[in-house]
């Protein structure tokens, strides 16, 4: 039988919206929703001949968002309020996914994130297939991936030490919390998840950009540290920590065994802080705020200075980190045609064998979460066109001004199978499904006063 999957991550759903037309807590904005309902209500129905599947590969929802803010939410009636509350702000995409299992037979597969992993407690998970179901409905947790024939599909954080899910840990909250036993000891929240809700989300009201600049994890630290996020310090010595009692006890019930599929050097980590510590002068980073706008900016367009070839990198969508494009290969030798991985926000189709062979490939969803690139023109050969508009971007910056360089660039894999063998595999952009290239991205992302 024929077989159409459809792949989206990184969707965020939740949070609550800014007001006086000011940046909220909505990564994913309400325009965005509207067209994931749509996009949703635009997928075709299974036949007896043509099955189709909609994969929703982890950060369904996000409970980071959601107040009150906590690495996780271990409270049975506290996580139902957050997604109840998810829910109903986000009603159209959910009565979308019913009318897709119910009224076109169609499957949805459900899997864990790194920003939702409260979706796995026996007393949540059940709230959400409700409103989804009857039908096929199926939710992948526990560490599992979700494998059809020769595609393999995970949201992709168990490479990355800032989010990888101590699953052991989770399973031990499930197996109490459905006993209606006190959960002890207290889950160990990932240092990501810290990250987000006692440094990034404070700084949110007035830096609204934090999260859709950078990802959660050490590249995050020199711009926190010029914004004077507090707690970074703190959060940075917990990490060490956390990564030394890992890689004492680093099995199935965490990650994988093999280094080589283990995130980043912590030497790539500890530069990032280094220069965190060097913006900060190597004092608390609060006293950045302290000194006024002025001190804020030049330290924020130093820390902007110091990962922006990273940050160009990120957006050249055949290229991916060896964090997840090893792990990648790996799957790729051991037989699957297509590895489809979410979590970094970052749009990505890089094949895996010869240059001429279109399989395997790894394609990575990227987001329906807004997303934010330094202008074009600063890693341009102009000097002083590069100074001076980074000055100008780091400036809105300050006022939380985003209305310029904020972007919704919503990405879709749609892998067409022949029984368990391949026959297509794409990236396409949800909006108006063209081929997703580092120029189409680029093109998409590019500020309002940079067009020409």
């Amino acid at each position: 039988m024929r077989t159409t999957l459809f792949v989206i991550s990184d969707l965020h759903l939740g949070g609550e919206p800014g007001i006086d037309g000011k940046p909220g807590f909505q990564m994913c904005s309400p325009a965005s929703v509207a067209l994931l309902a749509d996009f949703i209500d635009g997928l075709p129905a299974a036949t007896p001949n043509a099955d189709v599947r909609l994969v929703l590969a982890g950060d369904i929802v996000d409970f980071l968002a959601e107040e009150p803010f906590k690495p996780f939410t271990v409270d049975v009636k506290e996580a139902n309020t957050k997604l109840s509350h998810i829910l109903e702000t986000t009603a159209q995409v959910w009565a979308a996914l019913r009318r897709f299992v119910s009224e076109r037979h169609a499957a949805v597969t459900l899997m864990l994130g790194n920003h939702d992993i409260e979706l796995a407690l026996p007393a949540t998970r059940p709230l959400l297939l409700e409103r989804i179901g009857p039908g096929r409905v199926d939710f992948i947790y526990d560490n599992e991936a979700f494998t059809f024939g020769r595609v393999l599909i995970e949201h992709g954080n168990r490479f990355d030490e800032w989010n990888a899910v101590p699953h052991g840990a989770l399973r031990r909250v499930r197996s109490q919390q459905s006993r209606s036993l006190p959960v002890t000891p207290d889950f160990p929240a990932l240092p990501g998840s810290r990250l987000v809700a006692e440094v990034m989300n404070p700084l949110k009201k007035q830096y609204a950009f934090v999260d859709l600049l950078k990802p959660e994890d050490a590249g995050a630290l020199p711009i926190l540290a010029a914004l004077g996020g507090v707690g970074i310090r703190d959060v940075w010595r917990f990490f060490q920590r956390f990564r030394q009692t890992w890689s004492i006890d680093y099995d199935e019930d965490r990650e994988p065994l093999s280094e080589e599929l283990i995130a980043g050097n912590i030497g790539d980590d500890q530069k990032l802080f280094d220069i965190a510590e060097d913006i900060t002068g190597g004092g608390n980073a609060t006293q950045v705020s302290a000194a006024g706008d002025f001190v804020v900016g030049k330290a924020l367009l130093k820390a902007l200075a110091s990962v922006v070839g990273k940050h160009r990198q990120a957006f050249d969508t055949s290229y991916e980190k060896p964090t997840y494009l090893v792990p990648a290969q790996r799957a790729a030798r051991a037989g699957y045609q297509v590895i489809v991985y979410g979590h970094t926000h970052l749009a990505k189709r890089v094949p895996l064998g010869a240059v001429d062979q279109t399989l395997p490939v790894y394609l990575n969803t990227g987001t329906w979460a807004d997303l934010m690139r330094i202008p074009q023109s600063v890693w341009g050969k102009d000097e002083g066109r590069s100074q001076t508009d980074l000055e100008a971007f780091v400036a809105d910056l300050q006022r939380n001004d985003l209305r310029r360089w904020r972007r919704a660039v919503p990405t879709f894999a749609r892998i067409e199978l022949e029984g368990e063998s391949v026959l297509s595999a794409d990236l396409l952009f949800a909006s108006d499904g063209e081929r997703v290239t580092t120029e189409a991205l680029a093109d998409r992302l590019v500020g309002s006063d940079e067009r020409g």
